[in-house]
């Protein structure tokens, strides 16, 4: 049948159709990257998977002792990234120029796309790698000019030309090599003449906190729940290996390190885990949270509300809200993504909290972007466990903090109010007429204080039976006559007033009258009486 017929001489024109055009080159670059200071993050991560793999066989080179580093450099307009990681070989040249490609494993390394290695080119005018391998006697140069290829692709689109993008890339490329000692190993990284319109990627304070809360760097020694918290990641996340990154600028160098700093109070560290139902042995996911603090009672003591930082505005101040997930030491999307993707009530609770949620599980892998986590079961399961963990354990402590902190400050508004009236009491300047006035405050006190019954902090719980006991001591000490200021009595007012005989014993009859027929209430005849005498001195005196 005709159908069974196969044309053996009949050219496939697809399979020798160039289907990459020069064009997507650059707006793969240029869209790729939508805030620009990811592509240091980029350079970032392909440094810190050479430092992993130089110190798995680092070892077996007892002569080389150099502490592993990535060293950033702002030098004018141009942008430098150094490590002393594995470097590359002769071989891994060439394939500098190849998009997507990659030979590094998913779930093993930070980087696996092979996308990023080429990412200064959307921002600068040239990117020049020089790398070199320990044992290899050659450095070798790649250099790629960006300016030039985007010019000569934009003069081809005015003429109508689409280029394939292959004879494009080597136009524009060149590799070469020159000697060096076999002992080196090292890839520099030169993002050369960056764009006026990239300006953020040459200040050094905004790059410093950029690369301290994505990449894979150590607590500063300053801040002290630093230690703590390296200490459970070195436990619990096998890949946490943070890194030494030092960036320099105008002559100055300085360590990054996460941003938190010791000017930042926050409250003893909390960690959780989040285990694989299937497996329970094995871990999906480990966090760390905190929250800020404030001294009470003589220790800095959890308090609550958005987490937040000095700054001049909201989103200044609030940039450090939430837990941020971390895949090898760097950060998968922002602070906001946990939020959205776990908690689903009470969701400004996540933001009370600061912290970060290291992925265990490598099956769970980033989109190309870095944004979110590429849809798979892994994902699935990561996010359906953490869902029914993270956002109750936080909530929960949430609340405990708003119970302990409310408990506090009640306690401490009453012990002020009381303490106004114990110096009243102590210097004697209160009136029997203003008892019933101070009793009333009393009162309130107690009530402020029975409505914070419900404290899980012990030393709260102490503090606030404290200021029940001074209220109880002044209670009995606001019945005690010897404490009170001696009144006027009512035949000193009659005489101090030149009442006649008649006069003066109508005014007893009607002082005797209220006092019997406030027997029952002491107070309020002492009040009612004062303002009586108060009446008559302004009337004739």
């Amino acid at each position: 049948m005709a159908s069974d017929i196969v044309n053996t001489n009949q050219v496939d024109t697809e399979d020798s159709e160039e289907l990459f055009y020069a064009a997507a080159v650059q707006i793969l670059s240029e869209d790729l990257y939508p805030r620009k200071l990811e592509i240091i993050r980029e350079y970032i991560q392909n440094a810190s998977d050479a430092l992993d793999d130089w110190i798995r066989i680092s070892d077996l080179i007892p002569t080389d002792r150099t502490e592993p580093q990535i060293k950033v450099s702002i030098q004018q307009k141009s942008l430098l990234i150094w490590d002393n990681g594995i470097g590359m070989t002769e071989e891994d040249i060439p394939k500098l120029k190849r998009i997507a490609y990659s030979e590094k494993k998913v779930g093993e390394e930070a980087g696996y796309k092979g996308i990023g290695r080429l990412a200064g080119i959307a921002v600068a005018d040239k990117l020049k790698i020089t790398t070199t391998s320990y044992g290899d006697p050659k450095l070798h140069h790649f250099e790629f000019r960006a300016a030039d290829m985007r010019r000569d692709i934009s003069d081809k689109k005015r003429q109508g030309k689409n280029e394939p993008a292959s004879p494009v890339i080597k136009r524009h490329t060149s590799t070469w090599w020159t000697d060096i000692d076999p002992d080196d190993h090292y890839t520099l990284v030169e993002i050369r003449n960056i764009k006026d319109s990239c300006e953020e990627l040459l200040d050094p304070d905004v790059v410093t906190e950029y690369i301290g809360d994505i990449g894979p760097v150590d607590f500063s020694p300053e801040f002290e729940p630093g230690s703590l918290i390296s200490d459970n990641l070195r436990v619990f996340v096998p890949d946490y290996s943070p890194k030494a990154i030092c960036l320099s600028s105008d002559g100055k160098q300085v360590r990054v390190y996460k941003p938190y700093t010791k000017e930042m109070k926050v409250a003893t560290p909390q960690f959780l885990d989040v285990r694989d139902p299937d497996n329970p042995a094995e871990l999906l996911a480990y966090c760390w949270y905190t929250s800020n603090a404030e001294e009470i009672l003589d220790k800095m003591r959890a308090t609550g509300k958005i987490f937040s930082v000095p700054g001049e505005k909201v989103e200044d101040r609030r940039r450090f809200a939430g837990l941020v997930y971390k895949l090898f030491g760097f950060s998968i999307g922002d602070r906001s993504l946990p939020e959205r993707t776990l908690w689903t009530v009470a969701r400004v609770r996540a933001q009370w909290f600061t912290g970060e949620i290291h992925i265990v599980d490598k099956n769970v892998q980033p989109t190309t972007s870095r944004s979110d986590f590429i849809e798979n079961v892994a994902r699935a399961k990561l996010y359906a466990q953490a869902q029914s963990r993270i956002p109750l354990i936080l909530n929960n402590y949430a609340q405990t903090i708003s119970d302990n902190r409310r408990a506090y400050q009640d306690a401490e508004k009453a012990k002020h109010d009381l303490e106004k009236i114990q110096a009243q009491l102590n210097n004697g300047s209160i009136e029997r007429s203003d008892i019933k006035v101070f009793k009333e405050e009393l009162e309130k006190s107690f009530r402020r204080l029975g409505t914070r019954k419900n404290t899980s902090d012990k030393e709260i719980g102490n503090y606030q039976k404290e200021v029940r006991r001074l209220a109880e001591s002044l209670k009995e000490e606001l019945n005690n006559p010897k404490k009170l200021k001696k009144e006027q009595s009512v035949s000193d007012l009659a005489e101090a007033l030149h009442m006649p005989t008649k006069a003066r014993k109508v005014f007893l009859i009607v002082m005797e009258t209220l006092q019997q027929h406030y027997s029952k209430d002491k107070d309020e005849y002492h009040s009612v009486a004062d303002k009586i005498r108060q009446a008559l001195k302004d009337k004739y005196v």
